[in-house]
């Protein structure tokens, strides 16, 4: 089945996906500009300590190659032996090593059984023996042929790197979880401070007109945002009250005059007994002024419900009597154009609202499938309750129906269709439907009923508690 349905807000309680909220958008970045700016600090902190042991590194073999050099220079290579063995006698961490090498390449001293010849820096890795080790390197000739390779072992500059890695691991979680932390922080406050505002909208957009958005001491981007909106809504509302005195005063200014005027024509009817043709034209300017009353009343009606006043009064009452009692009085109306009205009303269903508006909003359409509806066809009134709690109530004729492309516009004031302008109406019933309709929170929809038309409303359940006497709240 085709429908159409009116437009209608989202559920006062109803959210997006969470990681599409601004709350979580302002976390995630907080959490990358944390993470990004910690990872920079760490680069910055490993580059420049591990360059520093680095470089203490090789000035020390600097320095020990300079003296074994001066030493050579002065007492030849026995010297820089005997310089190089007291040396390692002398290094408790076992991370010197040393190579004096001969004109020939032989060993003269050192703990070096090897190393190349090549003058420079090198690293040099040492395996065997019990032995791993990553050496540090400087080779220089010596003069005479000989050559003197100073090295030092890398394994604290190691342990120096593992300590730094640990460390910003440690250093990374707790950026992590501060990360997390401030950026909650921080989309809480904007959630509060949305939710705040949706909830106030909302009140206003339920009827409570005078509502205002909160607005804090801080005078942020937030108060100066919601001082705009309680501005625009201070406007519409005075817009809306101008609006709505305007129209009350025309109306209730021309009833006056039009209820004297029917008073006058129907006096005017009782002394033309002899004159068919006067009573004639009198009976159809009566029937003009009750046609434009009619049209008054179906619009204060609409301004009314629009207003949302009426949502004060709300009470549970028996909506399967009011259908009941709707079906009964359009009855007589069905039978004289030959239609059968057939109710099927479920018993005891309660709804929370205005019950005299529901009747009206009930009796409108039902009134509307017996004046359109097909002279001797069927119409069937039905109330069952809901999947999801609440009640479904539905009106089915098999006349002509509203084409598709129509069935939106037929729930705007004075609309009409071309085939329906021949038949009494104001063009406001349907109007008034979805008024109440959107008043009492429910969806309205038209639908194809191939053929006919079905009009559907989808009615919201009422809170725990039997209706009274009536139907109405006890």
């Amino acid at each position: 089945m085709r429908r159409t349905e009116v437009p209608r807000a989202e559920p006062r309680g109803g959210r997006g996906a969470w990681w599409r909220t601004t709350a979580f958008r302002i976390t995630l970045l907080h959490l990358v500009l944390t993470l990004l700016g910690t990872l920079a600090l760490s680069a910055v902190a490993w580059w420049a300590t591990t360059g520093f042991a680095l470089r203490q590194l090789a000035q020390e073999v600097e320095r020990d190659s300079g003296v074994l050099l001066q030493a050579a220079r002065l007492g030849g290579p026995a010297s820089a032996a005997l310089s190089i063995e007291a040396r390692i006698a002398a290094d408790r961490s076992g991370t010197q090593y040393f190579l004096l090498a001969g004109p020939e390449g032989q060993r003269l001293a050192g703990n070096l059984a090897r190393a190349p010849r090549a003058p420079g820096w090198e690293r040099l890795s040492l395996s065997g023996a019990g032995v791993q080790a990553e050496l540090l390197a400087l080779g220089t000739a010596l003069p005479g042929g000989g050559f003197l390779v100073v090295g030092r072992d890398v394994a604290p500059v190691r342990q120096l790197e593992g300590f730094l890695l640990a460390a910003a691991g440690w250093v990374g979680g707790a950026a992590l979880l501060l990360g997390l932390l401030g950026g909650g922080l921080v989309g809480r406050g904007v959630t509060r401070r949305a939710a705040a505002m949706e909830a106030a909208l909302a009140r206003v957009e339920a009827g409570e007109i005078g509502h205002r958005l909160p607005l804090r001491a801080g005078g942020d981007e937030f108060d100066r945002l919601a001082g705009r909106i309680n501005a625009t809504l201070d406007r519409v509302h005075a817009l809306m009250a101008t609006l709505r005195q305007v129209t009350d005063d025309i109306a209730h200014d021309l009833r006056t005059p039009l209820t004297r005027l029917r008073q006058r024509l129907e006096a005017a009817l009782r002394s033309a007994e002899g004159d068919a043709a006067w009573r004639a034209a009198t009976e159809a300017a009566v029937a003009d002024c009750e046609h434009l009353l009619d049209i008054f009343a179906a619009l204060l009606r609409i301004a009314q419900v629009e207003s949302g006043a009426r949502r004060a009064g709300f009470a549970p009452f028996d909506l399967s009597a009011v259908a009941e009692a709707v079906a009964e009085v359009h009855l007589p109306a069905a039978e004289a154009r030959g239609q059968v009205l057939e109710a099927r009303i479920a018993p005891g269903i309660v709804a929370q609202g205005d019950r005299d508006l529901v009747t009206q909003a009930v009796s409108n359409v039902v009134d509307n499938a017996v004046k359109h509806g097909r002279p001797g066809g069927r119409i069937v009134v039905e109330l069952q309750p809901g999947p999801a709690g609440g009640a479904v109530l539905t009106v089915s004729d098999d006349g002509p129906g509203i084409p598709a492309g129509e069935r939106q516009a037929v729930l705007q004031r004075f609309h009409r269709l071309d085939a329906a302008r021949a038949t009494p109406g104001t063009g406001l019933g349907l109007a008034l439907v979805a008024a109440v309709a959107e008043l009492h929170g429910m969806a309205l929809s038209l639908g194809d009923n191939a053929p006919g038309l079905v009009v559907r409303l989808d009615i919201p359940g009422a809170p725990p508690g039997p209706p009274g006497k009536d139907g109405k709240a006890a």
